[in-house]
């Protein structure tokens, strides 16, 4: 039998080494252990439910079969312990005023639903008994999850809880029947006044308490015990030095509680002690009976309340996180609650509070980790993060103490207690600066995303509860940047002429490697075209891991190359034939108007118009009589015949969109007799809208761009050297107020787009002006400045996260947003 025994032990013992947990490391931007500086870049290893190690990712040796879990730029920080909470009470207090002997465990449903609470981040919570009653019982510490209850049980005897102010006057008065018959020698008993309807009586009863059970001994037999459990309770914690935790809100009430414990030589946690200012000069002499404070921030998230009204000779109100402030200077330990229950989830937001009284963030997150563990007895488990604790931690996608931060993820014992909603419904990006793309610079902004769309912008933005902040306070935002002219799309080199009427939208690749290297640059648009073709397509489309079209066709492409004798006959023949058939719309949209108006006069008339006849009437003329008078017969009106519809001709499609100004054409032409061929033919002879592709020759026709408004895509080469002098075309065209864009003509240098006008920048051209053409410019001349090319509310989410300002020399691209969701991300390179 003993071998069957052992072999089973065993067995358990190795089917449990073979399903045990790998080791788990946590990687997060900054790791606040509860008691010390945040580690930057910080590293937290768990094994067993245990932490094993944490520090800086250079310093933290990570085993060879750990499981890595990549955090970003989440903050990781100890559970959020609370010093003092009523779940275990139900609201309920006993008729009695001394109840010593009552544990609160007693009344804790470990099979509760303390959802709430681990969102905030709470992981382990003291429970008092009762909030009606003099001295309602003993406290206990608690995990809010976990497995069975023994294990989630940290302390069953904690504090014997006292409470003055006004919570425990006027009891019940308390009726105890007699034992045996009723006669008149042993009548019926009134009821009896209990302790007490006055702070002195409460304390004259606490008093005879105190000194009834420091005569009871620690020799009394287990009679007496039995006889008097009220008196026994209160001996054992006097006995073992056991914390005596009174509430004491006024000065009277601290008064009295400082009194007891000197008197009985207590050691006594303050609870809300709001009334100290006429004791700031005797704090420090606090430290032999005052173990510790546990202060609430005194508000409810959201909600206006009265705060209570303190002694008359108190010269103004003092805020907690006043006397929070001193007692730390004094030496004491200082804890923070939420007021209520109801409040645990805003554990984080009421500490935060505390930072207003000139408190550190290290100091505050003290006051909800490290501070409170001590106080209760269980920092040996808990309140910080240190090897040999238990890995009780919570994820934030922020700062502790910032307003918009939230928790992502609680762990208890190094497990799951709580995932928040794994898709939020927005994203808020902060950043030192934001340049808007169309002039606008907002400091220490805030962008709204939600979904793939723009909801807010500006300096206070309201934020979604469950939205994920993303802060970057040394960096700037700016538009996502638009490339005029590249290969990218179709998975390769473009090959031959693209017929005009082609759907390229159709023709577009997902997971091209190019794409997801080209927009580490911050572009997020291109246009792909064909090169050197007559009235081919041109689609726009943004840079996600599916490519999305904003437009197609954006633009029809040709070109005034070779020779431009033979190529002005052509274009001309071209685009007359063209603009024929769009004018054949245009004429029968125009016919078709007038049809639908006259039919629409035909039907009314139709209606209303009385049945053909001739009626007599007669005219009253003085005194003579009548004259019959004939009426003429209503006709109805000839009814209209619908216009002759025009003939569809798919290849001339696309131009029907050019001749009526929808879409712009884009000319390539380098030379100043091709710039001046393309300007006469597309602008004074058929009137259509004109962006000039490549143009090198523009800077010597600047004055005539900028009358005929014809827009330029520069480059690929922005600064060029013409006849020993440097040309920088982009900045002559902006100081000609010529509208321009830029363009690569390239696949995966598609990244070095932004490089390229840096260096343009560096040789003259304005920093705004760049920016406005690598956004606001080029998306305007295209008419897809609705959608893209801005930062603006209702407009697509598309944004670059810079470290610095835009083309300095030292910045680099951080992150980049296609529609709402990041695409790119600088450790992405790592």
């Amino acid at each position: 039998m003993i071998r069957i025994l052992f072999a089973a032990c065993i067995a358990f013992a190795g089917a449990s080494w073979a399903y045990a947990r790998p080791t788990q490391v946590y990687r997060a931007a900054r790791i606040w252990t509860g008691n010390g500086k945040a580690i930057v870049n910080g590293v937290l290893v768990v094994r067993d439910g245990k932490i094993v190690a944490v520090g800086a990712r250079n310093q933290v040796a990570i085993p060879d079969d750990a499981q890595i879990h990549d955090l970003g730029m989440a903050v990781l920080i100890p559970g959020l312990v609370v010093a003092e909470t009523t779940l275990g009470e139900h609201g309920r207090d006993d008729d009695r005023a001394l109840t010593p002997e009552f544990r609160a465990i007693d009344a804790f449903d470990f099979y509760g639903d303390y959802h709430q609470a681990l969102a905030g981040g709470v992981t382990t919570v003291q429970l008092s008994p009762g909030s009606r009653r003099l001295m309602p019982g003993q406290g206990a510490v608690v995990k809010l999850a976990g497995d069975e209850p023994t294990t989630r049980t940290l302390r069953e005897r904690e504090s014997l809880r006292i409470l003055l102010g006004d919570a425990f006057k006027n009891p019940p008065r308390i009726y105890e029947p007699p034992v045996g018959a009723v006669s008149v020698d042993r009548p019926l008993q009134p009821t009896r006044q209990q302790l007490s309807s006055s702070l002195g009586g409460a304390v004259a009863g606490l008093r005879a308490t105190f000194r009834a059970a420091k005569e009871l001994g620690p020799s009394s037999s287990s009679l007496s015990t039995k006889r008097d459990p009220l008196l026994a309770a209160v001996a054992e914690y006097m006995r073992e030095g056991g914390r005596i935790r009174i509430t004491a809100p006024s000065a009277a009430d601290i008064r009295a509680a400082l009194g007891l414990a000197r008197e009985f030589d207590l050691h006594v946690l303050l609870v809300d002690p709001s009334g100290l200012t006429p004791f700031r000069e005797q704090l420090p002499s606090w430290r032999d009976t005052v173990a510790g404070v546990i202060l609430s921030a005194e508000v409810k998230p959201g909600t206006i309340i009265d705060p209570p009204v303190l002694d008359k000779n108190e010269p103004r109100r003092r805020l907690p996180w006043d006397n929070a402030k001193e007692l730390l200077a004094a030496g004491q330990k200082v804890a923070i609650r939420p007021t209520a229950d109801g409040d645990l989830e805003d554990t984080l937001f009421v500490a935060g509070l505390f930072t207003s009284g000139g408190l550190s963030a290290d100091d505050v997150l003290r006051m909800v980790t490290i501070n409170p563990a001590e106080l209760l007895g269980v920092a040996d488990r808990v309140g910080s993060l240190a090897p040999g604790k238990d890995a009780d931690f919570v994820i934030l996608d922020g700062e502790p103490f910032a307003t918009h931060t939230r928790v992502q993820t609680v762990y208890v014992n190094g497990e799951p207690a709580y995932l928040a909603k794994s898709a939020p419904r927005a994203t808020v990006i902060q950043a030192r600066r934001i340049y808007t793309g169309n002039g606008e610079i907002v400091d220490r902004g805030s962008v709204l995303v939600e979904g793939s769309t723009v909801r807010g912008m500006g300096r206070g933005v309201s934020v979604p509860p469950d939205a994920v902040v993303r802060r970057y306070d040394r960096a700037v935002i700016v538009p996502g940047f638009l490339d005029l002219s590249t290969g990218l799309g179709l998975g390769g080199p473009v090959g031959a002429a693209i017929p005009s009427q082609t759907n390229l939208s159709e023709r577009l690749v997902s997971g091209d490697s190019s794409v997801a290297y080209a927009r580490q640059g911050g572009v997020t648009t291109v246009l792909l075209t064909s090169p050197g073709a007559n009235a081919s397509p041109v689609i726009a489309f943004k840079l996600g891991d599916r490519p999305r079209v904003v437009q197609d066709p954006v633009a029809l492409h040709f070109a005034v190359t070779g020779n431009l004798t033979t190529q002005a006959v052509s274009l001309r023949a071209t685009l007359q034939a063209a603009q024929a058939y769009a004018d054949s719309f245009t004429r029968y949209d125009a016919a078709l108007a007038d049809y639908e108006k006259k039919k629409k006069e035909y039907d009314d008339a139709k209606k209303t118009a009385p049945a053909a006849k001739t009626a007599d009437t007669t005219k009253p003329d003085d005194k003579k009589s009548a004259t019959p008078v004939k009426t003429q017969e209503v006709k109805a009106p000839a009814e209209p015949k619908p216009p002759e519809k025009a003939r569809v001709i798919e290849m001339m499609e696309p131009y029907r969109s050019l001749f009526t100004g929808k879409i712009p054409a884009l000319v390539e032409a380098h030379r100043v007799d091709a710039i001046k061929l393309a300007v006469t033919i597309f602008r004074d002879e058929f009137k259509l809208r004109t962006v000039l592709v490549g143009a090198d020759d523009a800077f010597r026709l600047a004055d005539l761009l900028a009358e005929k408004q014809v827009a330029v895509a520069v480059g690929p080469e922005l600064v060029r050297t013409v006849e020993r002098d440097s040309v920088n075309l982009a900045q002559v065209l902006a100081n000609r107020n010529v509208p321009f864009g830029f363009q690569s003509k390239a696949t995966t240098g598609v990244k070095l787009l932004p490089q390229a006008v840096q260096y343009a920048v560096r040789r003259g051209l304005g920093a705004d002006d760049a920016l406005a053409g690598l956004t606001s410019g080029p998306a305007r001349f295209l008419s897809i400045d609705k959608q893209i090319g801005t930062l603006a509310v209702g407009r697509d989410a598309d944004l670059v996260v810079l470290s610095g300002p835009p083309f300095e020399l030292s910045t680099r691209v951080l992150a980049v947003m296609i529609d709402g969701q990041w695409v790119y991300e600088e450790k992405d390179e790592e």
